[in-house]
């Protein structure tokens, strides 16, 4: 199990703070490190995706 640390929401304004997650069309996991600075990303969570 993973220890998850509390932090104050992120403001508007603010860079979002890096994350890893699986990968929903491929193998492996994909970060948000994978896309910073390259072009504006949208993300956008589904809850019952499957």
């Amino acid at each position: 199990m993973t220890t998850v640390e509390s932090r104050a929401p992120v403001q508007p304004g603010e860079p979002a703070p890096d994350f890893t997650l699986p990968a929903a069309n491929r193998e492996g996991s994909v970060s948000l490190t994978d896309f910073r600075g390259r072009t504006p990303l949208m993300l956008a969570l589904y809850r019952g995706l499957y």
